[in-house]
C-alpha cells in the first residue's frame, strides 16, 4: 500500500511538473519584466525611462534570439548576443536566470 501511494505521488508530481512547463510566450511576458525591472535599477534617470519604453521592443527582440529546449518536466531557455547570453530554467511557471548578461559563469 506504501508502495501504491507514493507511486501515485509520484505521477501526480511529475504530471504537474509537465502540465506547468512554462511556453515560449510566457518566457516572453517574463522578459518584459525583468527587462523592466532591471531599466529601474539603474541610476541614470533617463536610462530607467528608455528601458520602461522599449521594453516591450527589446523583449520581442530577445525571444527571437531565443533557443528553448523542452524537457518534458521543465525548459531551458539560451538567449545570445554575441559573447553575452541570458540564460533561464522555466518550471512551475516560473522561471529562474542562470547566467545574465555582465555576469560571469561560476559567480
Amino acid at each position: 500500500m506504501k508502495l501504491f501511494s507514493i507511486t501515485l505521488i509520484l505521477i501526480a508530481l511529475f504530471g504537474l511538473l509537465a502540465y506547468t512547463n512554462p511556453k515560449l510566450d510566457n518566457y516572453d511576458q517574463f522578459i518584459i519584466q525583468w527587462i523592466t525591472e532591471e531599466a529601474r535599477k539603474e541610476k541614470d534617470p533617463m536610462v530607467g525611462a528608455l528601458g520602461s519604453l522599449l521594453g516591450g521592443f527589446a523583449a520581442n527582440l530577445m525571444t527571437t534570439q531565443t533557443v528553448r529546449k523542452d524537457y518534458v518536466f521543465f525548459s531551458t531557455y539560451d538567449a545570445g548576443f554575441g559573447n553575452e547570453h541570458l540564460r533561464a530554467i522555466g518550471v512551475l511557471n516560473n522561471f529562474y536566470i542562470i547566467e545574465s548578461p555582465g555576469s560571469k559563469r561560476g559567480e
